[in-house]
């Protein structure tokens, strides 16, 4: 094996199905699979790496902050929302990246979404990474949670944060679910009150989940996108971390597509 993704747990992840999709299109003598490693084991993976013979691995839930201190070294927006969803090994050490930011960020500019001013659902991980990646394009922020204890974990607060009780509509170019409400039919629209948008027609709704393909949530934007894009522009960012090469993000999200539709009805 020579990449592989860890998390905890691991079963529901299409990393390998994207990653050897593109291996295979790109003629790499490479394969991906997956493990699933515990908060406990965490602590061994530069052990683990080498016994499974790993050149890099992307790091999902619940070990995307943790597993920095087990690392020699992080770049820069790993560093500015304290979260790594990539490692390479070079020259013995382990070197952290994330790929989240730039990802999403190039979804919107590929869709050419107005984005000055961006609403944002949620105050997880999730919704860190897409901050910094409207702050990097130059939009003005708002982050509604449940919680107003979640903006801690937050290394800098260049957006405006509100409770759920605390927001009171008003306009934007874009909403942001960046929670996981519509996995399971939830309503992220009405749980954050978002009848109160007063430009609602021409509002673009980005929801960062990807299964289903139509949450709750999009069903009520003339204009709305999944995290489609997203997920395959993440993965073939850390191809090129760790290959040097571009990968083929049209092919890999034609087989993701049929595959979803496939196993999802």
């Amino acid at each position: 094996m020579n990449y592989a993704v860890i998390g905890y747990p691991i079963h529901h992840t299409y990393s390998p199905l994207i990653h050897n999709t593109n291996f295979k299109k790109n003629d790499d003598p490479l394969n991906y699979g997956k493990l699933e490693i515990t908060p406990e084991q965490l602590k061994n993976i530069d052990a683990i790496m080498k016994k499974e013979n790993l050149l890099g691995i992307n790091v999902t839930v619940p070990h995307k902050e943790e597993i920095i201190q087990y690392l020699d070294e992080i770049d820069g927006h790993a560093k500015e929302i304290y979260a790594v969803n990539t490692v390479k090994r070079i020259d013995h050490k382990l070197y952290g990246y994330n790929t989240d930011v730039s990802g999403y960020k190039q979804t919107i500019i590929d869709n050419d979404i107005k984005h000055d001013n961006v609403l944002i659902l949620g105050a997880g991980g999730a919704s860190k990474a897409v901050c910094l990646a409207h702050l990097e394009l130059g939009s003005k922020v708002t982050i509604v949670t449940r919680r107003k204890e979640s903006f801690q974990s937050f290394r800098t607060h260049d957006f405006t944060a509100l409770t759920i009780d605390e927001f009171e509509g008003g306009a934007f170019d874009i909403v942001i679910n960046a929670t996981p409400l519509g996995l399971k039919s939830e309503d992220a629209f009405q749980t954050f009150k978002l009848n109160q948008l007063t430009n609602i027609e021409s509002t673009v709704g980005y929801d960062l989940i990807y299964n289903p393909a139509v949450t709750p949530f999009m069903s009520y934007f003339k204009t709305s996108f999944n995290g489609l894009d997203m997920l395959v522009n993440q993965a073939m960012m850390s191809y090129e971390i760790w290959t040097g090469k571009v990968g083929d993000r049209e092919e890999v999200k034609s087989v993701l597509r049929t595959y979803l539709k496939e196993n999802n009805g």
